[in-house]
């Protein structure tokens, strides 16, 4: 796998980064020769193992043109199966062999897993400076520890840079034993049409499904959190949302926009078998909708903690809901009765509400049955956050999520 890094990108880093001052192109055209990096062959060829024995290779960057060059080094590492990976997850140290004394550590940008290394003199996001015909090496060291997740298989290793800098990408492949084939998350909702006793848009039900295909299983709990949209001028819905845990129907705590289901346990994989969560939505009493109204719901899926970035979603699914309705109250008409009776039988007495709505039951298979409390609903925001990552590459943010955006492009 290989991406042609080309100096025009440049532009377009700019123009992500707030601030940025963009100038026309031929005011700072390099025609200087690029860089050139080189990957040797691992030492090893065995696969690596879950707290096993590391690998080990060298990375050399060449500079061919008649000036110095900087270099900002950047390794991202590409894993086959769904789990992102934690910090702890891989062993990875870089070390000078034939360069300045070197700093590294290990940083996640879109939940993917990325090493950074530079001048120990310096600070994160400076480059090396490689001399007219020279070049650089250092040792890069890979390994697994015991947690990484066994739901995943081999991964790849790419020295790109974060700077428009080299001729091209170079990467190498890790497999991992003893289980080499990744596994695959599904997440789907299945609408299960109106609750019992009540009408097509006062309640509505759906089942959120998880599946892992393949082999393995995750590491961490999963949080499942889920995302409501309305249609224009709806304000304030007063959506309800209830999941049913052991047996019975609970509340789900939300702001109206964003919900955190039942979290699913560690340990869930492959051997799980298909678990399936039963919802069921209402608009609350003092709703401000006066009508039936679409309401679209979306999931997100991301490790409970740590690396918390979403992987893994369902598509927009849309119910339709709209304000309760009330049961007509009976008739109060007496019943007649023969002069000779002292009193007429009393008749019965009008109610304005219909009978509440029996609890729904799970499909009757082990799968359906959704076990442990519901997780507190933490900032409220529509969106993961994640954590781990140094402080200081959050200055890098626009320029890696650019290269990592054209190094996927051009790989397929």
């Amino acid at each position: 796998m290989s991406a042609r890094l080309r100096p025009a990108a440049a532009l377009v880093i700019a123009a992500a980064i707030p601030g940025a001052v963009l100038l026309p192109a031929t005011a700072h055209a390099d025609t200087a020769p690029l860089l050139r990096v080189e990957l040797t062959a691992p030492a090893s060829p065995a696969p690596l193992t879950r707290g096993g024995a590391t690998e080990t290779f060298e990375l050399t960057v060449e500079n061919p043109g008649d000036k110095a060059r900087a270099y900002h080094p950047w390794l991202l590492l590409e894993e086959a199966g769904p789990s992102p990976l934690q910090t702890a997850d891989v062993v990875l140290r870089v070390e000078p062999v034939d360069a300045p004394a070197t700093a590294s550590f290990v940083g996640h940008q879109d939940g993917g897993f990325q090493g950074m290394f530079h001048p120990a003199v310096g600070s994160v996001g400076d480059g090396f400076q490689v001399p007219a015909g020279g070049e650089l090496t250092w040792k890069v060291t890979v390994g697994l520890t015991a947690d990484y997740p066994t739901v995943n298989g081999g991964f790849t290793l790419t020295a790109a840079s974060t700077q428009p800098e080299l001729e091209e990408a170079k990467s190498l492949g890790f497999s991992v034993a003893p289980q080499n084939k990744p596994g695959a998350f599904r997440t789907w909702f299945e609408k299960a049409g109106a609750c019992e006793g009540g009408d097509a848009t006062s309640c509505q039900k759906l089942n959120l499904h998880y599946k892992v295909d393949g082999h393995g299983s995750f590491t961490h709990a999963l949080n499942t959190q889920l995302l409501a949209s309305y249609g224009s001028g709806v304000r304030n819905p007063g959506l309800t949302v209830q999941a049913r845990v052991d047996g019975r129907w609970q509340d789900v705590e939300g702001d109206v926009h964003t919900f955190r289901l039942p979290r699913v346990a560690a340990g869930f994989g492959a051997d799980s078998g298909e678990r399936v969560v039963p919802l069921r939505f209402t608009l609350a009493a003092d709703t401000k909708v006066t009508g039936p109204t679409g309401v679209t719901l979306r999931t997100e899926t991301g490790l409970e903690s740590g690396n918390t970035y979403a992987f893994a979603g369902t598509e927009d699914t849309v119910i339709t809901l709209g304000p309760a309705r009330s049961t007509p109250a009976p008739s109060a008409t007496p019943t007649a009765q023969p002069s000779s009776t002292p009193s007429a039988t009393p008749s019965p007495s009008a109610t304005s509400s219909a009978p509440a709505a029996p609890a729904t039951t799970a499909a009757a298979t082990p799968a359906t049955t959704t076990t442990g409390a519901l997780a507190k609903t933490g900032s409220g925001s529509g969106t993961f956050v994640y954590t781990g990552m140094a402080a200081a590459l959050i200055a890098l943010g626009a320029t890696a999520w650019f290269a990592t955006r054209r190094l996927r492009g051009a790989n397929g």
